[in-house]
């Protein structure tokens, strides 16, 4: 009669018997096999090991074998009503690697929780793991290891993990991978005696059948719970279970004084589950979003071991965030996009205990075409009027002017999470950030270095940049700002005085020729008091395109256009004194992008004040030690002369002012051979000569 009630039971649940499956993501071809991660996890200690296990798991590094479940059917009378239940359980132990190389991995029950957290699993109870070894078509002779001081060892369950695989592939013929398994390994079990037993925390094990059905192990919970040794296995048990016709779950039936002897012989366990500790969740500081189809965008994260999920709020103008996305470590594309619009994006971080604060605003457009811009927002210093969200005025102006981006936080950048080399144009947002958490740090100066040295296209602008790295700054940091940066440090304000100037106009003969003059903000304009905008005087080859507009040699922006130190292609070079996002009206700020994108995508040069009549030469050319500069008919006006290195270093820099209508002055040199620059300026115009050095 059982038997009948039991097929009549399966009929009624068809498919859903048969079709439980391990919520895991599909193991990626190139994850570690078993070996492999035996080698990667030997030298670690508990939590790096255990953090390394985990992170495999959810990123579905198990054997394909483990994915398919099995069902486990008992029938039992309570008070008269008959009961059929069915539960679902991995058919080995728990394992990381491929069917072919597979590590059954020994853990702690606080991590085997943590998983099972993670999966919406649980872990079997004494009575269930009787069950199990009865209804298991692969029995297997327990084998054990004399104890030691390296039972809790990664060689040591390496060791007992090769002797269990030549137990399971001598009988592979017969009954294959992903027949139900047990005798390998104890069960780490949900117990009321997980909590009877006075601090610290306990792990309770049992089991290892012998083939004559005798447990070695007795319910035992002398252990701490931070305690694994090679003999301990994790069965994983889906919550999801059949009662009847009826869906239920594992924790369900331990917790009902009616229905719990279905499940346990202890009694009812109202605690079914191992205490994880508390652990606070970082606000995520090192996250990017980027490009992936004309429909998506994939996150990327800096990983945490203790994040198992991410909220993802999601808005189209930066403001009202009324979609959320949720996201999990292994699974970060964002779909169902609408093509080329922006997205705005922050994220609140989550695990099983607690959520993170909202992060810092991010931004991407799904496009079917590679991004060339990168946005990265370098702007953490918790100061007044600081939202976080300037990517919204950066982003909007690149959009308008017909380019898709992608963006990081600066260390995401530092972290190697983002390669400034895959993004043609790089446009750091600084705003005030100051001193206290460093406009440009150390790695920071490394990556924009090598960015810049290898052709990239840099826009940064904040106001206190200059004050940080040049007035404040180390050695290395002036050689920085001064050689890549092309920059330095003139005042802390306009004039020197805060909270008074706030307008720009474009330098004649610069980059922004024909651009109205505009503002940025006092604090009454919707982002925050720009009270001291950086002034900065142009060196080492750099040319002024903004001053403000009061002062005329008080230069609040500077852009360049060359080889870099060291560099082995052209690069460019936008910096401004104050930052863009404060800059008012928004067609102004639209209109200033534009111009930095004419001028990095194409071969854009200051003009000259001089064409060919203008009686300005250098002889000879080639040089050696020496050369001639002949001004004709510039009598008494103040020329600025620079030599410049092909690496873009300044070796001279003089002024000259003709005494005559035809003067000549002769200029000595000792510089090693190659190919030099000369700047001549004057009345805020710019003349260039190439000259060979022999």
């Amino acid at each position: 009669m059982r038997i009948i009630f039991s097929i009549l039971l399966l009929s009624l649940y068809s498919g859903s018997l048969f079709s439980q499956t391990i919520p895991l993501p599909e193991r990626n071809v190139n994850a570690y096999n078993g070996a492999q991660f035996v080698n990667v996890i030997t030298s670690l200690a508990l939590t790096p090991r255990e953090d390394s296990i985990y992170y495999q798991v959810i990123n579905g590094n198990i054997p394909d074998f483990q994915r398919n479940l099995i069902p486990i059917t008992i029938t039992k009378t309570i008070n008269s009503t008959s009961y059929t239940f069915t539960y679902y359980v991995l058919p080995d132990y728990l394992a990381i690697g491929c069917d072919t190389n597979y590590f059954l991995c020994p853990m702690t029950p606080v991590l085997a929780q943590k998983i099972c957290n993670y999966i919406n699993f649980t872990l079997p109870t004494r009575q269930m793991v009787n069950d199990i070894w009865a209804a298991a078509t692969v029995k297997l002779a327990p084998s054990t290891i004399p104890p030691s001081s390296q039972m809790t060892t990664v060689p040591v369950f390496n060791q007992h993990n090769t002797t269990v695989w030549g137990q399971r592939s001598s009988v592979i013929s017969s009954n294959p991978l992903g027949e139900l398994v047990a005798g390998d390994k104890k069960d780490v079990i949900i117990s009321n005696s997980i909590y009877s037993a006075p601090a610290p925390d306990r792990v309770v094990i049992y089991g290892w059948h012998q083939l004559n059905g005798t447990p070695i192990q007795p319910l035992y919970n002398g252990h701490e719970s931070l305690y694994a040794d090679y003999s301990h296995g994790i069965r994983l048990v889906q919550q999801k279970a059949f009662l009847n016709t009826d869906t239920t779950t594992i924790d369900a039936i331990l917790q009902s004084s009616t229905l719990y002897s279905l499940l346990s012989d202890e009694g009812v366990i109202s605690l079914p589950y191992y205490p994880i500790p508390v652990v606070t969740v970082s606000t995520p500081t090192s996250f990017a979003v980027i490009n992936e189809s004309s429909t998506s965008l994939r996150l990327l994260f800096s990983y945490d071991s203790n994040v198992t999920n991410y909220k993802c709020l999601l808005s189209t103008d930066g403001i009202t965030f009324g979609t959320i996305v949720n996201l999990n470590p292994s699974n970060t594309v964002i779909t169902g996009l609408t093509s080329n619009t922006i997205y705005y994006i922050k994220l609140i971080a989550e695990n099983s205990t607690t959520t993170s604060d909202t992060t810092e605003v991010l931004a991407g457009v799904p496009s079917s075409q590679t991004h060339k811009v990168l946005i990265v927002n370098g702007f953490d210093r918790n100061s007044n009027g600081n939202t976080h969200d300037f990517i919204r005025q950066h982003g909007e102006a690149f959009f308008y002017n017909s380019y898709s981006f992608s963006s990081a936080t600066n260390e995401a950048v530092i972290n190697g999470l983002v390669n400034l080399s895959y993004y043609e144009i790089s446009d750091y947002i600084l705003g005030e950030e100051s001193t206290a958490d460093e406009t440009f740090s150390n790695a920071e100066q490394t990556n924009i270095s090598e960015y810049l040295k290898s052709g990239g296209k840099l826009f940064v602008s904040g106001a206190e940049i200059a004050w940080d790295l040049d007035f404040k700054g180390s050695t290395t940091d002036k050689d920085f700002i001064h050689n890549y940066l092309k920059a330095q440090y003139a005042f802390d304000a306009p004039n020197n005085q805060s909270s008074t100037y706030y307008s720009t106009s474009s330098y004649s003969g610069g980059i922004f020729v024909q651009l109205a003059d505009f503002s940025f903000d006092n604090g009454t304009q919707g982002t925050y008091n720009v009270d001291y905008p950086d002034v900065l005087t142009n060196i080492n080859g750099s040319s002024p395109c903004l001053f403000y507009t009061e002062f005329s040699t008080q230069y609040a922006g500077i852009s360049y256009s060359g080889l870099f130190p060291s560099g082995t292609t052209s690069g460019k070079l936008v910096y401004l004194g104050f930052p863009f996002e404060t800059i008012y009206p928004e067609q102004s700020r639209f209109d200033l992008m534009e111009k930095i994108i004419y001028f990095f995508e194409n071969e854009v040069s200051v003009n000259n004040i001089f064409d060919e009549n203008d009686n300005i030469s250098i002889f000879p050319n080639p040089i050696i030690n020496n050369f001639s500069i002949e001004i004709k008919n510039l009598k008494n006006e103040k020329h600025q002369l620079s030599l410049i290195s092909i690496d873009g270093r300044e070796i001279l820099k003089k002024v000259i002012i003709p005494d005559n209508e035809q003067f000549i002055e002769n200029i000595e040199i000792n510089v090693p051979k190659g190919l030099y620059i000369i700047s001549i300026s004057c009345k805020e115009k710019l003349k260039i000569f190439k000259i060979q050095a022999n």
